[in-house]
């Protein structure tokens, strides 16, 4: 049901400009690192699945595609006329599609490779068949492909090609500027990786002198622990001890591996290695087995030897509060910023603002914004519908940091795709958020919005139910590029006047011709008026104006 908020909330795009009650704020170029870049996620298998089936497609079909992707079925057919399922199949077209839309890295998700006792816990789990049945309904067991997080060896699944493969598609990427990020999965090993029988002591474990039976909601058999964050079990995978320094010397050297083949890493669940949650989460067994706390984070030491090899891999951290922070000092380039994702999906918009505008320049820039993922429902599932959920896609996208999309996003998709099913329920694409999409996306993917430092400011001055927005604005290299957004993630239309202190007219008149982004309108303005009293905006329910002056 879509939520009704108390007052609208503006976002505002602001550098180089004193505005009431704040200081002059200046503009540094980004370093490359927190360049705000934009990432693009896809689910390797469940990609090439679909892509596989439309390349069997006639251009005569009558039935509906499984799904759409960037490049429509009739062109797929009648260009490409074989069969997609290994990554040297995939037509350099459906990439180049990714990198028109602006992207700047692509993640293929769940390249690595995967063991038996994974997909038979996926296909007779009852727990994780009843999913299936809501997710999927419908569904068949070839449709059951098994979690790419439980993972045996990092080396490509053979279903997808080999690691010769995975280096000759991030040249090709590389050649048409665009980056390959790839998995690593600190926590946890899959149950059936080699290193459970060769190197069991790299694995938390029983606490010393407890007989068997163990308790099979945190054990195997075998005494060691499932993976877990400390609330339950992921029972397909097995429990890394990282406060054993053997442990950790082989988990960087797969890092190094995986870091020869990728531009960048995405780490799942990092968080759960810090020492002080590792320490809350397995403190007994570690203590009964004589462990102690290390001296250095474990990520520290990783990514600070991995860029002394590779300087510009890139390191991204699923990380939940209140860890993030943790994560970035400890050299991480980009971390999730679920706390904001969480204050949008949230009736309190007072805490939306105050994330935003109570955050440092340096945290945002190396925050990763999405309104979904691989974890997370489909956005338009998520938060109430497809307007609503655009309306949080003006938010996270046009504030600085890695804007993050996920396959089916653009699509306006709802039904989820569960990492463990190479399909999710067919749907049309939503014409009004691809629309939407390609709008947005030359906007903030343009040079302006991603090189440079956003800085945010209180704005005064606004007459709308509930008082003031939050503003930010932007310049480049003290050129008059400015760009000022105004977001309403309300269902009533909002109104007021925005000062814009930098408002400069061209030499000789008081006229400023400024063009709203998403219309493509241009206005004519008097710049004194925007400096004194302010621009007068209204904006529409869930929708936000892009101005560029």
């Amino acid at each position: 049901m879509p939520r009704s908020f108390p007052y609208s909330w503006a976002a505002l795009l602001v550098v180089l400009v004193v505005v009431p009650l704040l200081a002059c704020l200046c503009l540094h170029p980004a370093g490359a690192a927190a360049d705000n870049v934009n990432m693009y996620e896809l689910s390797t298998r469940p990609w090439l699945y679909s892509l596989s089936l439309k390349a069997r497609t006639t251009h005569a079909r009558t039935t509906a595609p499984p799904r759409r992707l960037l490049v429509s079925a009739a062109d797929r057919w009648l260009t490409y006329g074989r069969n997609i399922s290994r990554l040297v199949d995939v037509p350099m077209e459906e990439f180049a599609a990714i990198k028109q839309k602006g992207m700047d890295i692509v993640w293929l998700m769940g390249v690595w490779h995967l063991g038996s006792y994974g997909l038979n816990y996926d296909r007779t789990d009852p727990g994780t068949l009843s999913s299936y049945d809501s997710i999927l309904p419908g569904w068949t067991l070839p449709d059951v492909i098994g979690s790419p997080y439980a993972v045996t060896q990092y080396t490509a699944n053979p279903q997808l090609g080999s690691d010769a493969d995975i280096a000759g598609l991030r040249a090709r990427l590389n050649s048409m500027g665009l980056k390959l990020m790839l998995d690593f999965v600190p926590n946890h090993s899959a149950v059936d990786a080699v290193q459970m029988s060769t190197n069991p002591d790299y694995y938390i474990r029983a606490p010393k002198g407890t007989q068997p039976p163990y308790d099979s909601n945190v054990y195997m058999p075998s005494g060691i622990a499932y993976g877990s964050d400390g609330y339950g079990p992921w029972k397909d995978t097995a429990q890394y001890n990282y406060w054993n320094p053997d442990t950790r010397a082989a988990r960087i050297k797969e890092l190094f591996y995986v870091a020869s083949l990728a531009d960048a890493i995405r780490c799942d669940m990092a968080y759960l290695a810090i020492n002080n949650l590792f320490g809350q989460t397995w403190g007994s067994q570690l203590a009964s087995w004589g462990f102690s706390r290390p001296a250095t984070e474990f990520w520290a030491d990783a990514i600070s030897a991995v860029k002394s090899v590779y300087p510009n891999v890139v390191f991204l951290a699923e990380v939940y509060s209140p860890w993030q922070g943790d994560l970035q000092a400890q050299g991480f380039d980009y971390t999730y910023d679920k706390a904001l994702y969480d204050l949008i999906t949230s009736d309190d918009l007072d805490n939306v603002r105050g994330h935003i505008s109570g955050s440092s320049v340096s945290y945002l820039t190396h925050s990763a914004h999405f309104v979904a993922n691989h974890d997370e429902e489909r956005a338009a599932a998520h938060f109430g519908g497809w307007t609503q959920a655009n309306a949080a896609a003006l938010i996270m996208y046009t504030i600085p940091g890695m804007r993050f999309y996920w396959m089916g996003d653009f699509e306006g998709y709802k039904a989820k795709l569960a990492v463990q099913l190479r399909r999710e329920s067919w749907e049309p694409v939503h014409n009004a958020t691809e629309q939407f999409y390609a709008t947005l996306l030359p906007i903030v993917t343009a040079d302006v919005f991603n090189k440079y430092v956003h800085v945010h400011v209180h704005v005064g001055h606004v007459d709308v139910p509930g008082g003031e927005r939050v503003e930010q604005r932007l310049a480049a290299d003290g050129v008059a590029l400015g760009r000022l957004c105004v977001i309403n993630y309300s269902d009533t239309a909002g109104s007021g006047s925005v000062i814009v202190s930098n408002a400069q007219a061209p030499p000789g008149t008081d006229n400023l011709t400024i063009t709203e982004l998403l219309s493509g309108q241009s206005y004519v303005r008097s710049a004194s008026q925007m400096r004194n009293s302010g621009l007068f905006v209204i904006v529409p329910p869930w929708y936000a104006q892009i101005f560029s002056y």
